[in-house]
């Protein structure tokens, strides 16, 4: 089994972090009513729309916004994180989260602690397809929920962890969460080449901790940024291909909202 292959099965399903870890589980598909989206300002800069099929057959369109739209939003992104053990910052959790040799434990306010095991470093090759590295990436206060950086051989991935019961997915791309922290968003360009999957996704933030509701992966454009503009409305920043589907330094980039539908 090929690294390659193993992250590919990450995209199609939602795997477990480790057997000693509390419960996960794969993406859901919840029925829910979906709002009339925002008509975008008068402002807004022409381009192309998308549309999303989601779970339940439910249709969110991608509306095309002004860059001046994508640029008032604060950006809440964690810091560009490095594949190097020195860029961890455990004195920043308390205690909660600390390292041992491969191992990093988390502990949450309720339930066991979790321990997601890295792979030795003479058992990280291309060849070996369940190789992966965690490190500590930071924290999203808002959903309760400390970020962990999945790092595979030519890919990465995100580890969300629940603060107050150790709930955990393992998922693609980076996370943004809505202001009231009910729902994170995740980023994954990856129309660029390589191994990465371009990807959007969605994580509902339970009273248990991260659920998946979906992933789609768009093929005519790789969501570069995402900002929130309130609680179930994100702004995207989208480059664009060329006609050869190569994505260069100055690719197009366009902005389009995107208004989830509101899940109960």
């Amino acid at each position: 089994m090929t690294a390659s292959f193993r992250f590919a099965t990450l995209v199609l399903l939602v795997t477990a972090c480790r057997p000693d870890t509390p419960a996960t589980e794969q993406a859901t598909s919840p029925t829910v009513p979906t709002p009339a989206p925002s008509t975008p300002p008068p402002s807004a800069k022409a381009g192309p729309t998308d549309t999303l099929h989601l779970p339940g057959g439910q249709l969110v369109q991608l509306h095309p916004v002004s860059t001046a739209t994508f640029a008032q939003l604060p950006t809440s992104k964690l810091p560009e994180m490095l594949n190097d053990s020195t860029a961890e910052h455990l004195e920043t959790t308390q205690g909660q989260v600390r390292r041992q040799g491969l191992d990093l434990l988390l502990q949450p306010a309720q339930g066991k602690v979790v321990k997601l095991s890295s792979t030795p470093e003479a058992e990280f090759t291309l060849q070996n397809g369940e190789a992966v590295r965690y490190q500590y990436w930071g924290s999203l206060p808002a959903a309760h929920q400390w970020v962990v950086r999945a790092w595979y051989w030519e890919a990465s991935g995100t580890v969300l962890v629940d603060q107050r019961t150790g709930r955990s997915v393992e998922l693609i791309g980076d996370p943004v969460a809505s202001p009231d922290g009910k729902l994170v968003l995740l980023t994954s360009p990856g129309l660029s080449g390589g191994d990465q999957a371009n990807a959007l996704g969605l994580v509902q933030i339970g009273a248990d901790g991260p659920h998946q509701l979906w992933q789609r992966e768009p093929t005519t454009w790789e969501p570069a940024e995402a900002r929130w503009s309130s609680s179930n409305q994100v702004v995207l920043q989208l480059r664009h291909p060329d006609a050869e589907g190569i994505i260069a330094e100055d690719a197009p980039v366009t902005y389009a909202e995107l208004t989830l539908p509101v899940a109960h």
